[in-house]
């Protein structure tokens, strides 16, 4: 009796129908949140289009590597939508525009904090951003990350100490010339 070979795509659907619950679960804890579906399903596509599974030495890392890659594109374009929301907001409540020196200032000291959190270990800009930006609780965050509250808490503090630190040591420098 001869056992038919499957072809790459097969395999790849194979790797990920057995990884599926586990790969949704994991999408949603690295900031898809409910969305983490369709990040699996992009997941799927992308490998789909640019990987052969018969070259994968540890398909179940290159599955889990895809998923978290796009799973924090997914929260990054979360974060543009929320900042453009806010600008909205801000001008339909008739709020006046900043002039332009005010909106430069803004931008240096976002792109400063942003260089900041990104200096940070992962885990603590992610619980800062989903408890600052999101707005979630630390238990909610202690579940999407799998740690405890206590944990989310020091990771928080953690990064907001070094934003506070970033900002304190921008004050004392005083202006660009």
């Amino acid at each position: 009796m001869r056992v038919a070979r499957l072809s790459p795509i097969d395999r790849l659907t194979r790797y990920l129908s057995d990884a599926r619950a586990e790969l949704v679960r994991f999408a949603a804890r690295r900031g898809a949140g409910h969305r983490a579906e369709d990040v699996v399903q992009d997941t799927w596509l992308r490998l789909r289009e640019r990987a052969d599974p018969a070259e994968w030495r540890e398909p179940r890392a290159v599955l889990f590597t895809t998923a978290a890659n796009l799973a924090t594109d997914e929260h990054r374009r979360d974060l543009r939508h929320a900042r453009l929301g806010d600008a909205v907001a801000a001008e339909a409540a008739g709020t006046a525009a900043p002039g332009p020196e005010r909106v430069l200032e803004g931008r240096a000291r976002v792109e400063r904090l942003a260089a900041v959190l990104d200096a940070v270990a992962p885990a603590c800009r992610d619980a800062f951003l989903m408890n600052r930006l999101e707005g979630l609780t630390h238990r909610q965050i202690a579940r999407r990350l799998g740690v405890s509250t206590k944990t989310v808490q020091r990771h928080i503090e953690r990064a907001l100490l070094a934003c506070i630190a970033a900002d304190d040591a921008e004050s004392d420098a005083g202006p660009a010339p």
